[in-house]
């Protein structure tokens, strides 16, 4: 079986129409957008986030009936009965804060009691709502890493959502913050991420910053009537279909770029998502700034512009994956997804700011978006990244390139994005409920869903078969249907292997679905 995505990070070292694209890079400089104008000088933070943020891995101390996996506390605790988690927190000034759990349950009006400063709430926490089914087969009884396939046996759990639980008062300094969880040891009845509070007297500057964030965000019509695309990860770590992997470089220069995206052209899908890095910081591109951080791990052969190009002659666009953690080169603790932070918060912002301008200065609209991954790794070592500058500089030259800044399944941490990541990974899923995203976590942002179709996202593991897609054509072409009915984009992460093949099952799948969805079509 190949890694999950998880796994792998932990152990892995407009309006404008398809058609007007330009697929040169003379063409590209000559139409781009007046997009955010490129700035001079480093950016620094003057801006604090308000919030504080309160981690299980992270507490003085934890008891009880929890479930305390290495891997699992890096990013939630479970309670599988009575328990509590005590945090100190150090406030400068004495005030009242709004205190709200970033949490799931199943159960309606589950108890609990938080102490917070001078200030003791018991309260019932209702059945969080998020965007998964529970697993028909119920959950695992031994659900082991919650990064693995236990993880699609325990969907019920994951509905995370940010429940307000009332206002604290805090006094100067050292505070101390306890959460009580009450209930019969047996199944898990809360699952908790993070302890938030919020000085009650910011709430006015955080409206009006989501609203700012709100008017800044991108036309996604194009995005919304698509239907559905495919996503590939291409890596230094994938394999070939048999034996020992190429360099990276080598693997990028032999790719038949014509090939892949004439068969992406055949399923009838209306773009395509490439991974740039994941795990190790590989780019298929020469960009300085990548080559700045990472020596030895761009490529002089521009994969990204002439994979835009293709695409754009048949129709289609170009989005792109990235882990900024991996760009800025934040390291992992051992066996977790917690990060290591690798340089201080402004030079890590600046980072990733060089990066998005010149990625945007060099493609202006021939990448029409991004998909940026593992945001709650980042926004947990850096939690003050000016989302706002960053916005600036990813809408470099394209003002509506898209923008999705994935928290999996946890609530979202900022507004300055303008599609829902959607990592949904599996079927069945809720309907958002319409365009845009109706309730949960990511309300008001354009609804989007990525699924795996056969690999686990990335295949890695050397001479082993593709896995077989998950799905019949009809089943994911009736989701398609469904989901095109409300104008939500899905996305297909299929595998690929190191010589730019797809497994043997996945196209006459995918040639399947594009006729169902799209009706008869034409090999391209």
């Amino acid at each position: 079986m190949n890694m999950s995505r998880k796994e792998f990070l932990r152990t892995g070292l407009s309006t404008m129409a398809v058609a007007g694209l330009p697929t040169t890079g003379v063409a590209a400089a000559a139409v781009a957008g007046a997009g955010p104008a490129a700035q001079s000088g480093p950016v620094t933070i003057t801006t604090l986030n308000p919030t504080i943020r309160l981690y299980p891995v992270k507490a003085l101390g934890r008891m009880g009936d929890i479930r305390f996996g290495t891997a699992e506390i890096g990013t939630m605790m479970p309670f599988l009965g009575e328990g509590e988690i005590t945090w100190t927190v150090s406030v400068p000034e004495a005030g009242r804060y709004a205190l709200a759990l970033c949490c799931s349950t199943t159960n309606a009006g589950q108890p609990v009691n938080v102490t917070a400063g001078k200030t003791s709430i018991d309260f019932a926490v209702p059945v969080t709502d998020g965007y998964f089914y529970p697993h028909p087969d119920g959950p695992d009884e031994n659900p082991g890493d919650p990064s693995g396939e236990s993880f699609f046996r325990l969907k019920e759990y994951y509905n995370f959502d940010r429940v307000p639980v009332g206002e604290f008062d805090l006094v100067r300094g050292v505070n101390m913050v306890r959460l009580r969880v009450a209930g019969t040891k047996g199944k898990e009845i809360l699952r908790l991420r993070s302890v938030e509070l919020t000085p009650v007297g910011a709430r006015a500057a955080i409206a009006a910053d989501k609203q700012r964030a709100r008017m800044h965000r991108a036309n996604t019509d194009w995005f919304a009537r698509a239907g559905y695309g495919l996503w590939f990860h291409f890596l230094d770590l994938t394999t070939p279909p048999s034996g020992p992997r190429k360099p990276y470089e080598q693997a990028v220069n032999e790719l038949d770029i014509e090939k892949l995206v004439g068969q992406v052209a055949e399923t009838g899908a209306k773009y395509m998502m490439w991974a740039v890095n994941h795990g190790n910081p590989t780019c298929p591109a020469p960009i300085k700034s990548w080559e700045k951080l990472h020596p030895g791990w761009t490529t002089k052969r521009d994969l990204i512009a002439e994979m835009a190009d293709a695409l754009g002659k048949r129709g289609m666009r170009l989005m792109l994956y990235m882990n900024p953690p991996g760009v800025g080169g934040m390291a992992l603790n051992p066996g977790t997804v917690n990060g290591i932070p690798g340089y201080n918060e402004d030079e890590y912002a600046n980072q990733l700011i060089a990066v998005f301008r010149e990625f945007g200065e060099r493609y202006g609209p021939r990448v029409a978006g991004y998909w940026f991954d593992s945001t709650f790794e980042a926004t947990e070592c850096y939690p003050n990244l000016p989302f706002d500058k960053l916005n600036d500089a990813i809408k470099t030259n394209y003002p509506d390139r898209l923008v999705a800044w994935n928290n999996w399944v946890f609530p979202h941490e900022t507004e300055w994005q303008d599609y829902f990541a959607g990592e949904l990974t599996d079927l069945p899923v809720k309907s958002y409920g319409g365009r845009y995203v109706s309730y949960g976590t990511a309300k008001g942002l354009q609804s989007h869903v990525a699924l795996r179709f056969d690999a686990d996202w990335l295949h890695i593991k050397q001479d082993t078969p593709m896995p077989p897609p998950r799905f019949k054509a009809q089943e994911l072409a009736d989701f398609i249907k469904q989901c095109q009915a409300e104008q939500v984009p899905v996305t297909l992460g299929v595998g690929i292997f190191q010589d730019g093949s797809l497994g043997p099952q996945a196209l006459p799948v995918l040639r399947e679905v594009g006729r169902l969805v799209r009706g008869k079509r034409k090999k391209a």
